[in-house]
């Protein structure tokens, strides 16, 4: 059975790269764009198997030797390409004692590629880089980027991954083929999570709506205690709008020990809020995400307006974003919940 079999969704982008692979039409460069946690890495790696595979009937195989090494992250002609915190999270380097790892990709490791570009490639028959988070890159690295990508050999196909292409250089995005990946249903995701992580139906449905199309989402979300952090973040946000200066400054604080933990928090709230804002409008309770909290959503929901939710949810993305660029999470959280007290 292929590879690509194994991949949940994404069938339209599949199936657009073999007609590439198969019809010799293979792009130097591609932009796998999307949200974080739906396919895009995974393709890109299948693909660069199914380009390498030894197999000539089911592509990529899986089994052969080229397949395994691609799997193992050992094979010389494919090489992941992404920032030193990333690779640190996956324990694929060590982090070096008292320095923190870099949040972006460095001119040192983009530079070292050009020895893979030189040369033919050692075992398969293309050479394949795969970037994740292409997006932290910074401009500086980026135009240094521009070369490779401007002067590709014909044996080599550069993948950039990233939820966030605007981020991106117009003219690093105009050198790339892009391939648009949107999120996974509810069905797909609930299904995994039933299936992978041995959930009952109704907590794997609530759990997917929560991820919000992204498999990556739900099995980080369906680790942990996701719900009853819900639960605790609604109750924080009720003393937020209903209690005191010090409720609003005791919940930022809770909320924020870290970027990750208030990212975190941001996105339930904002699940939260939109949940409030569909009811207000009417919408049926069955495609409210916080399924098991309909009633505490509808009691919310009858005592505000559609306007101000909506002004919620802006000042929620806008504080999100700030932490890419590494605001304080504390003083953020501050300033969006006096801002929703006020507004």
């Amino acid at each position: 059975m292929s590879v690509y079999n194994e991949i949940i969704g994404q069938k339209r982008q599949i199936e657009q790269l073999e007609r590439a692979r198969q019809n010799g039409r293979v792009a130097h460069a591609y932009l796998f764009f999307g949200p974080d946690g739906v396919g895009k890495e995974r393709v890109a790696f299948a693909f660069a198997r199914a380009l390498n595979c030894e197999s000539s009937q089911n592509a990529p195989c899986g089994n052969c030797e080229s397949c395994r090494k691609i799997e193992k992250g050992a094979h010389p002609d494919v090489r992941l390409v992404a920032s030193e915190k990333t690779m640190v999270d996956r324990g694929l380097i060590e982090q070096e004692k008292g320095r923190l790892p870099s949040a972006q990709i460095r001119n040192a490791q983009l530079d070292e590629l050009s020895d893979l570009f030189r040369h033919r490639p050692y075992l398969g028959r293309w050479k394949v880089v795969v970037v994740v988070d292409a997006d932290l890159m910074n401009p500086n690295s980026q135009n240094r980027f521009l070369k490779t990508l401007e002067e590709p050999s014909s044996d080599s196909v550069i993948i950039l991954v990233t939820a966030h292409p605007e981020a991106l250089l117009p003219t690093v995005r105009s050198r790339c083929q892009a391939l648009a990946f949107g999120p996974l249903s509810t069905d797909q995701v609930s299904g995994f999570l039933e299936n992978r992580r041995a959930l009952d139906g109704k907590r794997a449905r609530v759990l997917a709506a929560m991820a919000q199309g992204s498999l990556g989402r739900a099995e980080a979300i369906a680790s942990g205690d996701v719900l009853e952090e819900r639960d605790g973040l609604v109750a924080g946000f009720a003393r937020v709008l209903g209690g005191d200066l010090a409720d609003v400054l005791a919940v930022a604080e809770e909320y924020s020990k870290g970027r990750d933990q208030a990212r975190d928090a941001l996105n339930l709230l904002e699940i939260w809020c939109r949940d409030l804002l569909l009811c207000k409008l009417g919408v049926s309770a069955e495609l409210l995400v916080n399924q098991d909290r309909r009633d505490a959503v509808a009691d919310q929901a009858a005592e505000l307006s559609s306007r101000r939710v909506l002004g919620w949810i802006d000042s929620i993305r806008r504080t999100r974003s700030g932490f890419r660029v590494n605001a304080n999470p504390k003083m953020s959280l501050e300033s969006l919940f006096l801002g929703m007290r006020n507004n």
